[in-house]
């Protein structure tokens, strides 16, 4: 476990579900707070970075939030249905946008 993982946990040990997915919300900018119904509803989440390890500790940190905190918004996060979109700007930056799906569990 890294250490952002392990200060997210402490700041959240105690909470309530409704007081994690405030600070989820605001912190991480994660909000699945919609209608339930058959569908898949796609996202899009923004990575900008300088390196591949970078990247790869922002993936997985958000992976690791959604593994680990999507059953308070009752979904199901479909890894087969991602895509990813890259592209570097000139001052050398990069962003990938990573398009992914949700379902409803059950």
């Amino acid at each position: 476990m890294t250490k952002k993982e392990e200060l997210l946990l402490t700041s959240l040990q105690g909470k309530t579900g409704e007081e994690k997915k405030e600070f989820l919300a605001n912190k991480y900018n994660l909000n699945w707070n919609i209608n339930e119904g058959p569908c898949k509803i796609w996202f899009a989440k923004v990575f900008t970075y300088c390196t591949a390890d970078e990247l790869e500790d922002e993936l997985n940190f958000f992976l690791f939030l959604v593994n680990r905190y999507g059953y308070l918004w009752n979904i199901c996060f479909h890894q087969e249905a991602t895509i990813f979109l890259g592209c570097t700007f000139p001052c050398g930056t990069k962003q990938t946008i990573l398009y992914y799906s949700i379902t409803f569990g059950e």
